[in-house]
């Protein structure tokens, strides 16, 4: 499976304390995307799906949230890591964000598709729409629909809907990572942030 990073512990891509994972690969090209790095496939990004569960099973997380690039680009290893997850680390709030709708991965009629959806808390579909850019928590744009899949969380997610966008951020080596649904000048608070740390 190719991914771009993963991360823990974050806070702004779902409830309680999570692990981030983002695949690589996206054929849409939206404009302004938040994450252009991960749009390209690239073969020394793969790993096996064991090799990125082993990577993370000694943290302390309460959920999953898989981001991109476009996760369902790579459906077979996406329901193994799903699988996965749920069985050996025993998390089933899973998030998963994607560029397709939900009527459209229902209308795959994929067994690994309907897999995933039937083993996921939420699912965040749709293209991001610069146009139609929202400072909701979880959407970049307002066409983009949260759906909570399992009524155990429906409740936390829905006061976690209620509140504002926040974000994490990484310093890792010479890299530095904003995590989160981007808001509408958060270029401003990134650059913001780094003349900060030139500053130190």
């Amino acid at each position: 499976m190719e991914v771009g990073k993963v991360l823990y512990p974050i806070k702004s891509l779902g409830i309680n304390t999570r692990v981030g994972i983002w695949t690589v690969g996206c054929f849409r090209n939206c404009f302004n995307c938040s994450n252009p790095e991960l749009q390209y496939s690239d073969k020394s990004k793969d790993a096996s799906v064991e090799t990125i569960l082993e990577s993370i099973k000694d943290f302390k997380f309460d959920g999953v949230t898989i981001s991109g690039g476009e996760p369902f680009l790579q459906i077979k290893e996406l329901a193994k890591l799903v699988r996965l997850i749920n069985e050996q680390l025993h998390i089933d709030d899973i998030l998963i964000f994607t560029g397709y709708t939900i009527k459209e991965l229902e209308n795959m009629n994929d067994i690994d598709v309907n897999y995933i959806l039937s083993h996921i808390s939420v699912l965040v579909d749709g293209p991001y729409i610069e146009n139609l850019h929202t400072e909701l928590p979880l959407q970049g744009s307002s066409n983009q629909v949260v759906h909570i899949l399992n009524k155990k969380y429906e409740k936390e997610y829905k006061e976690y809907l209620s509140k504002e966008k926040t974000f994490d951020i990484f310093k890792d080596n010479n890299e530095v990572h904003f995590i989160g649904i981007p808001i509408k000048d958060y270029k401003e608070q990134y650059n913001t942030y780094l003349r900060g740390i030139r500053d130190e």
